[in-house]
């Protein structure tokens, strides 16, 4: 209550909120005190209560009796900072909150901050700041959390959280479950262990994961060398047989590793085609031999092991020298070894005795052992070469020493060579394996620096009783159907050759004679019998007939023909038809002649007559089929245009002679071919022999196609024109035959030759002589009809081939020209005589008389000793050639 009715207003009460109380003491231990002192100031607001007077009463009790009422109540403080920041900001909200330090955080500093949470947050007091200590996490984390119980156990409350680099701890200061490093400043890798394989996933500090028995690997993920199929518990032990197996088993599965011609899980087994397993065979077994008729052999109990073997110890033991061109030369013995002296230049080789050759069928697959010794390590042969021949093939095989020589004070030194007869030359081709079955030669060659002590070769026998050792690499073989032997080298009975005669390689297949015998088994030939025959019994014996290959006793039966010749049957009828008749005869009996002969050779529907051959002259085929009735021998197919019944005339349209038989058919009998143009009635009719047609008139020839001589022009049913030749100026009556042009004599010319040619004049029986006039003096080559020419200007005589008086010839022009004047006044002064330009005169005078008679002319010519020539010229004698050709043509 107040003191006064009325109180004091606008004033400030000072009063301490730590100061004086009794847990002042316990401050840092009483968050409720630490909460009360950060008030700064009280602001109390009081309503005065209505008294109606009666404070002027001034009574005390009636005073007390009244309060005031508070109408409002504010409280002032400071930022409540736990001792961490000495100053408080206005946040993004507007309210106040302190500025924290120490690593603190929170409105009040009442936080650590972030990443600092190693040791719990407390406030600061007088005699501590109570820092918050930064979170060691290794740099490999970006938060924390206090851990208090971790804090109470090592002194470090800061545990980091979401570790980074597969690190795990407080601090990050290891690596986390199934990590590992080996140094601290390494990362941490994954042990990777294998869930199957290792015990844990967990590994050590090098990285190396726990295994399970049988396992290996820094991962335990593999198994080790001898273990196989990893698992839960580990890998299990490898099974595999050491006789078929090659090392150790698959890791993954268990497989082992077999040899060639081993199988098997465990390699336990040959594989199909082979048999003996044994460890010192590479191949694990041996390829089953058979003679490649069979996968399927055992080892043979029957046989026991030997060595035939030749160490000199006595003798050379039958092995020789051979040299490369068959020269064969003893050996040198001496005890324990032999050895052969050089020959020329030629090769030398040691050829081996018979114990080694022969049937080798024993020794396949086992080795052959060569040996040399020498007086020196060096001397002996690093290599040798073994040829081995049989069946005509020769193999070499070059051998190569892999063991040491052995030397001792004691024994010489001595070299070993060892081939193996299966697999070292033979490459899957029994062909080669048949040398060593059939072994002729064998020999290899020699050195001139050592000597041959010793050879083996492996084989077997059979034994009679149980001896050892056994020869457990000869073979049982279980044959397929059709072989027998133990090698599959027989053909079974009823079974032979594939291949006659191919040998014990070839299959056998079964016998095919049909049921009419057996065969052999080597050849394939059949014993038959039923009448038949053939490789196969597949055809019946001469005579008979039927189908041999239904396998029935009487499959062949006699056939029913003439002496019991063979015959066949046609399986669509069954219908026997003879097929080797007597000579001439044929039919499904026999009962016909063959064609070209004719009769009835069995008498069916008369008597019986033999078959004789048909006579048709040599005017048939012989190889043509139905030539002649067979049983009246007429000819039906007669050749060469004949006819008859025996082919003995010319058919109508033909002449000649069908008898002519040192002619062919085609040659004895022509077609008539008369002429249609000259032939009187048909062109088909002509005389049998000669072949004359029938003529027209004046026509003549064989065919009637010319005309006769004097004729020509023939014309179809006229005949021929006569020609109508001149009898002076043709030198024959006949003419040519188509165009009647007549044989004109020389010079004369016209179809019946009467008149003269153009040059020539003087028509008479000795034809016409030829003008010659000069071609270079007359005006025309056609002179007059007494022979003379007109001449040119300068030219005279009667053929115009001289210059007139006063002319001289000019040898460039060939003409006549006028002499010079000169020349006529020196000719009169010399006086030319008289005679001669008289003769002049009386020559011009007579050439100008046209009916003057030439031969006078030349008469008088001759008289003055200027003779010419009248006989024809060269151009005469062209005339009368041209004559000739037209007469002959």
């Amino acid at each position: 209550h107040a003191l006064d009715i009325s109180p004091l207003t606008g004033g400030n009460v000072a009063f301490s909120t730590l100061e004086g109380r009794p847990s002042a003491y316990n401050f840092d231990q009483s968050p409720v005190l630490q909460d009360w002192v950060t008030a700064t100031d009280i602001l109390i607001s009081l309503d005065r209560l209505n008294t109606f007077g009666d404070e002027f009463f001034k009574d005390p009790k009636v005073l007390r009796s009244y309060f005031y009422a508070i109408s409002d109540f504010s409280v002032g403080g400071r930022c409540k900072c736990n001792g961490h920041a000495s100053d408080c900001v206005t946040n993004e909200e507007g309210r106040l909150v302190c500025a924290c330090e120490h690593n603190t955080a929170g409105a009040d500093c009442q936080n650590c901050a972030p990443f600092y949470q190693d040791r719990p947050w407390a406030r600061a007091t007088a005699n501590s700041a109570n820092q918050c200590v930064r979170c060691n996490c290794s740099g490999l984390a970006d938060e924390c959390v206090f851990d208090a119980e971790q804090y109470r156990s090592t002194g470090s409350g800061g545990r980091c959280v979401g570790c980074r680099e597969n690190t795990a701890g407080p601090h990050c200061e290891s690596c986390r479950e199934n990590f590992f490093r080996s140094l601290p400043q390494q990362p941490c890798q994954n042990c990777n262990c294998n869930a199957v394989g290792s015990m844990s996933l967990q590994c050590d500090a090098e990285g190396v994961c726990l295994c399970w028995t049988g396992v290996s690997g820094v991962r335990c993920d593999i198994c080790k060398s001898g273990f196989h199929s990893l698992g839960p518990g580990g890998c299990r032990l490898c099974e595999c047989d050491a006789r078929g197996s090659v090392g150790v088993c698959s890791a993954e599965d268990g497989r082992c590793h077999c040899k060639t011609n081993v199988e098997g899980q465990s390699c336990n087994r040959c594989r199909p085609g082979s048999f003996n397993l044994l460890l010192e065979n590479p191949d694990g077994c041996k390829k089953c031999f058979c003679f490649g008729h069979s996968l399927v052999c055992s080892p043979s109990n029957q046989y026991m092991a030997i060595n035939i073997t030749s160490d000199f110890l006595e003798d050379p033991d039958g092995w020789k020298g051979v040299f490369s061109r068959g020269h064969e030369q003893s050996l040198i013995w001496k005890e324990g070894e032999v050895y052969l002296l050089p020959y020329r230049e030629e090769n030398g080789f040691y050829k081996a005795p018979d114990k080694y050759l022969g049937n080798r069928l024993l020794s396949y697959g086992r080795t052959l052992s060569v040996s040399f010794t020498a007086e020196l390590e060096e001397l002996l042969p690093r290599s040798v070469t073994v040829m081995l021949e049989g069946s005509g093939i020769l193999v070499t095989a070059d051998l190569y020493s892999e063991q040491k020589t052995y030397s001792s004070l004691e024994k010489m030194p001595i070299n070993t060579f060892t081939l193996r007869l299966c697999c070292t030359i033979i490459v899957s081709d029994y062909i080669y394996i048949y040398i060593y079955i059939y072994i002729i030669f064998f020999f290899f060659l020699f050195t001139d620096t050592s000597q041959l002590s010793g050879v083996s070769l492996e084989s077997a026998v059979r034994k009679n009783y149980n001896m050892s050792p056994h020869a457990s690499w000869v073979e049982e073989c279980t044959c397929p159907t059709g072989f027998t032997g133990q090698f599959c080298e027989r053909c079974a009975p009823g079974f032979t050759r594939e291949t006659p005669n191919g040998g014990p390689f070839s299959p056998c297949v079964p016998c095919n004679c049909n049921q009419h015998g057996t065969c052999h088994a080597e050849t394939g030939v059949c014993d038959c019998r039923d009448f038949t025959t053939g490789r196969y019994c597949d055809l019946c014996e001469d005579g008979y007939y039927g189908n041999p290959l239904t396998g029935s006793p009487i499959d062949c039966i006699p056939c029913p023909c003439p002496d019991r010749t063979t015959c066949a049957q046609v399986l669509e009828t069954g219908d026997v038809i003879c097929t080797n008749c007597p000579a001439g005869q044929r039919g499904v009996r026999c009962e016909l002649c063959e064609d070209g002969f004719y009769g009835n050779p069995l008498g069916w529907g008369g008597k019986v007559q033999p078959c004789v051959r048909c006579e048709c002259n040599g005017n048939v085929d012989p190889n043509a089929v139905g030539v002649c009735d067979h049983m009246t021998g007429r000819c039906l197919k007669c050749l060469g245009h004949t006819t008859g019944d025996h082919c003995e005339k010319c058919r109508s349209g033909y002449y000649g002679n069908a008898l002519a038989n040192e002619l062919n058919p085609e040659q004895k009998c022509k077609p008539c071919s008369c002429n249609v143009a000259g032939t009187s009635g048909s062109l088909n009719v002509c005389h049998p022999d000669t072949g004359k047609c029938v003529c027209l008139s004046h026509v003549t020839g064989r065919d009637c196609g010319q005309c006769e001589t004097g004729f020509f022009n023939l014309q179809p049913g006229l005949g021929c024109e006569m020609c109508n030749c001149n009898p002076i100026g043709s030198s024959s009556s006949a003419c040519h035959p188509i165009t009647g042009q007549c044989m004109c004599r020389t010079g004369v010319e016209g179809l019946s030759c009467d008149t003269c040619r153009m040059g020539f004049f003087g028509f008479s029986s000795r034809g016409c002589r030829a003008c010659n006039c000069d071609p270079m003096g007359s005006t025309s080559m056609q002179c007059h009809d007494n022979g003379t020419c007109s001449c040119r200007h300068g030219f005279v005589g009667y053929k115009c081939d001289k210059c007139e008086l006063n002319y001289y010839q000019n040898h460039l022009t060939h003409q006549c020209e006028e002499c010079p004047v000169c020349y006529s006044l020196i000719r009169d002064q010399v006086g030319f005589p008289q005679r001669e330009r008289e003769r002049e005169r009386e020559r011009e005078r007579l050439m100008k008389h046209k009916n003057f008679s030439f031969d006078v002319m030349i008469a008088q010519q001759i008289k003055r000793d200027q003779v010419e020539d009248y006989l024809p010229n060269a151009l005469e004698d062209l005339l009368a050639i041209q004559g000739k050709n037209l007469l002959s043509a």
